[in-house]
């Protein structure tokens, strides 16, 4: 999940800082019509130009730019960065034909490759959960009315711009090399047309007029009959005046930051994703939340993100104390799990903690993590380093608060359906 959109960063670098009870922007839109359909169109728009800014940051469309080298605590190009996986991404347009996707075999290793529209909706995800055979796909609009290439798999989506996020597990550093090769292996190619780019800049800080030329521009790029023309075609205030929109940027932003926690359904301390990630229909909020707050979110059936800030009486995290988790033997999922220690900075935003053995997460790749005899495994979670045999089940905190992120990919019914359930953080006695 690429946390943390760009342009809201941006937004919120320069604001005052909001508590999670205040909502000028709601209580404005309950005392006033106007103020109510800004709100709802901010909802509806704030996803497309955060894709569209994210767009303008590739070096190319119809292009896909390879990162094979795991993430570590100077990386601070992305928030909530993982130790998982590899990344494979690219922005393409359709309007010139088919891009073919090729997607080499590779049984054994989880993989995926997601194709999102503008609106971040989950068009379509190849990989382990549908096949690991592989094979070569003809991704192409739903108005296409041409041939199909030879030896190709039709795709049809609902979408002229589309992003393209691939992602390859990495089983620990001495399989970097093999995962680096697998990811590689899948490739685009696109036809040699000249494409029409986008004319609307996107700038980290946008006023109301910028804002707005670039959701517009993303929507009539969509085309009259899209469903996102005939979505927009009823957020009034998309015609408002941009100086009311200059205005309500910042405290939008800042509003929508503060429900961020609400974009969760909480139990034992943990946050579990909503049913409609990564699909949303027409719950613009949920929408909003995860452009803001995970951009590039997978539907739940292909993987859970599960984040703690508290423990389980309710206190805040933080380094100042010592937890254990003790994470039952076999849970329910079928891919792989981890579960990674972020810092926050004072702007919200996670980065790895570092630390004298490296370790920003541990999971089912852990070959140094001992089980106990029930098969249960006890993560001990502090500051210092453990002395003796326990410092394999340690994974370091910081100083002061911090965040877990549980990632479960392919989780299994019982996480899907609430009867599995991750136990609480546990404060506990310190390990000397």
């Amino acid at each position: 999940m690429i946390r943390y959109a760009i342009a809201a960063a941006a937004l919120l670098a320069t604001a005052s800082p909001i508590s999670a009870g205040q909502t000028p922007a709601t209580e404005a839109a309950a005392e006033s019509p106007e103020a109510a359909a800004l709100l709802n169109a901010y909802h509806f728009a704030f996803p497309l130009y955060t894709m569209a800014r994210t767009r303008s940051l590739m070096p190319a469309i119809n292009t896909l730019t390879y990162r094979t080298a795991l993430a570590d605590e100077k990386s601070r190009d992305v928030t909530t960065p993982n130790n998982d996986t590899l990344y494979a991404s690219g922005f393409l347009d359709l309007a010139a034909g088919p891009v073919i996707l090729t997607l080499p075999a590779l049984p054994g290793r989880y993989h995926s490759v997601a194709v999102m529209s503008m609106a971040t909706d989950n068009l379509a995800i190849l990989g382990t959960r549908t096949g690991s055979q592989g094979g070569r796909y003809a991704l192409m609009s739903t108005d296409y009315t041409g041939p199909v290439p030879a030896d190709t798999i039709p795709l049809r989506l609902a979408c002229r711009d589309c992003w393209l996020l691939a992602r390859v597990i990495v089983n620990g550093a001495e399989d970097l090399g093999p995962a680096s090769e697998a990811l590689k292996g899948i490739t685009i190619e696109a036809p040699a047309t000249e494409l029409t780019a986008f004319a609307s800049p996107t700038p980290a800080r946008p006023d109301g007029a910028a804002f707005l030329a670039a959701v517009k521009e993303v929507i009539a790029r969509a085309g009259p009959s899209s469903t996102l023309a005939q979505q927009a075609a009823s957020f009034t205030a998309l015609e408002a005046d941009p100086a009311e929109w200059s205005k309500a940027l910042v405290p939008l932003t800042l509003e929508l930051r503060s429900g961020l926690a609400d974009a969760g359904d909480l139990v034992n301390g943990w946050s579990y994703p909503k049913f409609g990630i990564g699909t949303y229909e027409d719950d613009h909020l949920l929408r909003s939340q995860i452009a803001l707050g995970g951009l590039g979110a997978l539907p739940r059936v292909e993987a859970m993100y599960l984040s703690a800030r508290t423990d389980a009486a309710g206190a805040p995290l933080s380094g100042a104390k010592a937890y254990t988790l003790r994470l039952p033997y076999n849970m329910p999922i079928g891919g792989f799990w981890s579960l990674t220690m972020y810092t926050q900075e004072s702007d919200g935003r996670l980065f790895f903690v570092g630390n004298a053995l490296s370790r920003f997460a541990v999971g089912d790749r852990s070959k140094h993590l001992r089980a106990e005899r029930d098969g249960s495994t006890d993560i001990f979670i502090q500051a210092n380093r453990p002395e003796g045999e326990r410092v394999v089940n340690w994974l370091p905190s910081p100083t002061g608060p911090f965040v877990l992120v549980f990632r479960a990919y392919l989780p299994k019914a019982e996480l899907l359906d609430g009867s599995f359930r991750l136990p609480p953080v546990t404060e506990s006695e310190r390990i000397p």
